[in-house]
């Protein structure tokens, strides 16, 4: 618990030092154990002034970012808090290379300096507007809880996101029967390609329910599965009964029951050992099997699993479906999402005017 007191005491947690003895991957793995966090808390409380203010002056660099990071005021995912804690020790290390030894000497101006840091390293919008949001909050935060006596997250500026740095994720439908073709031997790869395709699921959402999360609804006599999306929401997804199939298949193939059950605890789509998949295997795998059967997008590109979803979107509106609906379905916050990172291509080629202009002889 020391260790995350200060630096002065500790070497484990500071940079340069910190090369010496830790390497960044095994720093990232303590500051994601939450097991420090009540304990630091409860340090922290224990000088609170008759505002209910904590004392942090002890704390270090290092343990604001842990106690940050595992907010139980924020309901962050596991990715979401390695993410985080990634970023805010490059952040750190930014602050020992440039000379200061604890962010409390850094000054608005030192912080306009960074954002100009990292627009040299970054060019790509996306990236740059997520690091500077991550930083900013935690800045934000650190002036909030007394940390730090100057609100210097006021010198990072917003990021304004680039629109055409959208990388294009156009598929052909027939393509992409193709593919789904292409492994008619293999249920394995084929229902995933069929469940992504048709649903609109991520693949967090594919490996995170359980069997018994799959049941048969009479009124719409259809199959559903209970998951949660990436906004930690319950959503119930149609599986189509000929993705269904392939998967019944699959699940046969590694000895796991093809019955509906409501107590069976087994992945719904699991690995051949029986087990849940972790994301980044699920996506190694499935990229690998995409660009085996030769599938691209139609300018001859890429194609990763997450295309799957946008080739969901896309489909759904070229055939009718309400914007709105499309963006409830998938699970985005707003319909300007599904517009300007699904669909923005799709919607300006409907509003171009080129058929009120005509020169044919």
């Amino acid at each position: 618990m020391n260790d995350l007191l200060n630096l002065d005491q500790s070497s484990m947690f500071m940079s340069p030092a910190l090369s010496n003895s830790y390497t960044t991957d095994k720093l990232i793995t303590e500051l994601l154990n939450n097991s420090h966090y009540i304990g630091l808390r409860e340090i922290v409380s224990q000088d609170e002034d008759e505002e209910g203010n904590y004392n942090y002056s002890r704390v270090s660099n290092v343990g604001m970012v842990y106690l940050y990071v595992h907010n139980r005021e924020k309901a962050r995912k596991a990715k979401t808090k390695e993410d985080y804690t990634r970023m805010l020790l490059a952040f750190l290390q930014y602050t020992a290379a440039v000379g200061k030894s604890d962010i409390r000497q850094f000054a608005r101006f030192d912080m306009e300096a960074f954002q100009l840091h990292l627009e040299q390293r970054y060019t790509k919008s996306s990236t740059l507007a997520k690091k500077v949001v991550i930083v900013h909050s935690f800045l934000s935060w650190c002036y909030e809880e007394g940390y730090l006596s100057k609100n210097i997250a006021r010198g990072l500026r917003p990021v304004k996101l680039v629109k055409e740095e959208i990388p294009e994720r156009d598929i052909d439908e027939l393509d992409l029967k193709d593919a789904i073709l292409f492994y008619k031997d293999n249920p394995k790869v084929q229902s995933l390609l069929l469940i992504l395709a048709t649903s609109g699921m991520r693949l967090n959402e594919v490996i995170t329910p359980c069997w018994k999360d799959l049941y048969w609804d009479r009124r719409q006599k259809r199959h559903y599965l209970i998951t949660r999306t990436k906004r930690d929401k319950i959503r119930h997804v149609h599986i189509k009964d000929y993705a269904l199939n392939v998967l019944l298949e699959y699940r046969k193939r590694v000895g796991l029951s093809t019955e509906l059950n409501s107590e069976d605890e087994t992945p719904f789509y699991p690995n051949r050992y029986g087990q849940r998949y972790t994301l980044s295997s699920l996506s190694s795998y499935l990229s690998k099997y995409i660009a085996a059967a030769g599938l691209t997008t139609i300018h001859g590109n890429r194609v990763t699993p997450h295309f799957m979803r946008h080739y969901f979107a896309q489909t759904a509106y070229a055939k009718g479906a309400p914007l709105d609906w499309i963006s409830e379905t998938v699970d985005h916050s707003s319909t300007k999402i599904t517009k300007d990172n699904y669909l923005s291509r799709q919607l300006k080629k409907d509003r171009d005017v080129s058929d009120y202009v005509d020169l044919e002889m």
